[in-house]
């Protein structure tokens, strides 16, 4: 059976969510930022970056930065924002400790192994480094199915998702809920695509009629957490 297409390989998806494919856009990539306060040529990694909307911010906020995707079309696209590698998250080809900062937005809960990606950034980072991340989150409802596609396969509880960056060695520094970026995304979804069930069509990768049981209730949440020094 062939798969669904993740949303953030939908034209359609794109057309409302722009080039950032998350919702709220640069917002939290700013307030993120702001909270780091990285040096000026500071070394980070935009990993997981599309078509490159972080990569190009990073570049103009005077940090050295580099965008990592598995996707050739998009390394090709973000190329025309900054330096760019193809390669997968749960493999970073980067020498250990080599990084002030990882932004990883919407990208964890898509990687198919959270763990192995958080494992491959702490190794990356020196320590003290930031990781930012902006994800999904469950806040109730029925685990994930294996049909799920792009984010949604990946979202955990709140509690699993502190936990596992716990278990990678990284201090959470600030958690904010912004689930109201995902409500607005959600509805100008909705606006755009004539209906409530064709969005939750295109978050899961199955047909609402069909799929039974209670709908996941989702939040959307800022994280910046630091690599904890040995």
């Amino acid at each position: 059976m062939t798969q669904p297409a993740a949303p953030y390989e939908r034209a359609d998806f794109r057309c409302v969510a722009g080039d950032a494919l998350r919702p709220g856009g640069l917002a939290l990539t700013e307030r993120a930022l702001g909270v780091c306060r990285f040096a000026p040529g500071a070394k980070v990694l935009d990993l997981g970056c599309g078509p490159g909307l972080t990569l190009g911010r990073l570049t103009e906020a005077g940090l050295c930065a580099v965008g990592l995707d598995p996707s050739s079309a998009f390394t090709a696209e973000a190329a025309a924002r900054g330096r760019v590698v193809r390669g997968r998250g749960q493999a970073l080809p980067l020498r250990d400790g080599c990084l002030d900062g990882v932004f990883c937005e919407c990208v964890l809960s898509a990687t198919g192994d959270a763990t192995a990606c958080l494992n491959a950034i702490v190794r990356v980072l020196r320590p003290g480094g930031r990781l930012v991340v902006s994800d999904l989150y469950r806040r109730a409802g029925e685990a994930a199915g294996p049909q799920a596609s792009g984010c949604l396969a990946g979202a955990v509880p709140r509690e699993a998702l502190v936990e596992a960056l716990a278990r990678a060695g990284l201090a959470i520094r600030l958690f904010e809920d912004h689930t109201r970026l995902l409500t607005e995304l959600a509805c100008r979804l909705t606006f755009a695509l004539g209906s409530a069930k064709s969005v939750i069509a295109m978050l899961t990768g199955r047909d609402p009629a069909c799929a039974g049981g209670p709908r996941p209730r989702l939040g959307y949440c800022l994280i910046v957490a630091a690599k904890e020094t040995p």
